[in-house]
């Protein structure tokens, strides 16, 4: 049975993904209305309601009437799109306790419940593990969260995390790469192209890269745990998982020469 829908079994309506849809979309089965329950216990930290329905939002009034719960790991989960709220800011709930009724509020086309997962920086990942089970203990784990500068949009990317995502914008070569992870330090550099490697820089406190000018190779490390990183090359394919930072050519992700459209990390476990 659902954990998030009362009664129901899951059907999705539209999948996870990493760039244009970050929470996954649900009816109960058959196209049925269902009560939203909460994922498991926690405190409600932000609600919204009073919404209509109204395709042209932006921000958070995408979502319509939603709830966000803060949970025991760390973690949060929110529940957006729905026709009323049963609860409030403050309140503790259990799970399975209704929150609300699914409904069409905010940027919505039909009734569903949009459903997220955050981990414990607030940044929003993959949902589908966890739909049916529980959540990870998400302040043991490490987690990268990352994100690239689109060199043709002259803008960056949205951050991903986890190794079910990548940052980047297949056919758009990236110029910047800003890392950090929620526990431990990171270095990297990245290779201007035809040019030199850049200097290191260490976490969010800056970004690796000139912006405007493409990158061909990457490089990073952590004294908290092992990094396997790779990259995909512009109009061509991923490259083989990289886990060590020296000169040689097991060193570095990328083909000297060859443009990176797009990166993807992972902790090692």
């Amino acid at each position: 049975m659902s954990r998030v829908l009362y009664n129901a079994i899951n059907q999705v309506t539209q999948k996870y993904n990493a760039i244009t849809h970050k929470g996954i979309d649900l009816v109960k089965e058959k196209n049925k209305i269902a009560e939203v329950m909460a994922h498991s216990d926690g405190e409600v930290v932000s609600v919204a309601t009073g919404q209509k329905h109204d395709t042209n939002t932006t921000g958070t009034a995408t979502y319509g009437n939603y709830v966000k719960l803060k949970h025991h790991n760390g973690m949060y989960t929110l529940y957006a799109h729905l026709k009323n709220v049963n609860v409030k800011k403050g309140d503790q709930v259990k799970q399975g306790d209704i929150l609300g009724e699914m409904g069409e509020t905010g940027k919505a086309y039909g009734v569903h419940l949009h459903f997220e997962v955050r981990n414990n920086k607030d940044v929003r990942i993959n949902p589908t593990p966890y739909i049916d089970a529980n959540l990870p203990n998400d302040i043991e784990k490490i987690d990268v969260i990352y994100q690239s500068y689109d060199s043709r949009k002259k803008r960056w990317l949205p951050n991903v995390t986890n190794d079910l995502d990548y940052a980047g914008n297949l056919g758009n070569a990236m110029s910047g790469l800003a890392i950090n992870l929620t526990k431990g330090n990171v270095v990297y550099r990245v290779h201007e192209m035809n040019n030199k490697w850049l200097p290191d820089v260490k976490d969010r406190e800056d970004y690796a890269g000139n912006l405007g000018k493409n990158i061909d190779g990457i490089q990073m490390k952590s004294d908290t745990c092992t990094l396997l990183y790779r990259v995909h090359l512009k109009n061509g394919s991923w490259l083989s998982w990289v886990q060590k930072y020296d000169d040689t050519n097991s060193g570095y992700a990328g083909i000297l020469g060859k443009e990176i459209d797009a990166v993807q990390i992972k902790v090692k476990e």
